[in-house]
């Protein structure tokens, strides 16, 4: 069987834009993909994906993810990690197909052997995550550093 080659980046913005500050990654991703895309980089509107994430893990050589998380920081500070340097604070040890997170996601590729991507995380802290529609001036304003912050890494 012929493997198919991996391609080399991923921009992917995550959440779920109904609900607040969750849906800063897709913003995010939106902004980007207004630009002409780099060689070699897709810009990707991830929604609300879980456990599909794993495809794209597998499939590119490096993905950055923009995602809304709680740090425990001021609303909308951004921060870039990458997924070894950070523990998911989520107490629920079930995995749910439907609801992984991002670290879960990475953690179940690992586990099942998978070759992944190397993986960074651009985060905002949200200022509010509920039923509600747009963002938060926090994050709004949040916008412009986490896309720099994703021009920086791919430089």
């Amino acid at each position: 069987m012929k493997k198919t080659p991996r391609k080399r980046l991923a921009v992917i913005g995550i959440g779920n834009i109904l609900y607040g500050d969750d849906g800063v990654g897709v913003r995010a991703a939106w902004e980007l993909a207004k630009e002409p895309p780099a060689p070699g980089v897709d810009v990707i509107d991830g929604g609300s994906m879980g456990v599909e994430l794993l495809d794209f893990l597998k499939a590119y050589d490096a993905v950055i993810i923009i995602d809304a998380a709680d740090m425990n920081l001021p609303a909308g500070t951004v921060k870039v990690f990458r997924p070894e340097e950070v523990k998911s604070l989520k107490r629920d040890d079930r995995l749910s197909l439907h609801s992984a997170d991002v670290l879960g996601t990475i953690e179940l590729g690992k586990t099942l052997g998978e070759k992944l991507a190397d993986v960074y995380i651009v985060a905002v802290q949200p200022e509010f995550v509920g039923p509600r529609e747009g963002l938060s001036v926090s994050a709004v304003n949040a916008l412009p550093r986490a896309i720099e912050e994703v021009r920086r890494i791919t430089r």
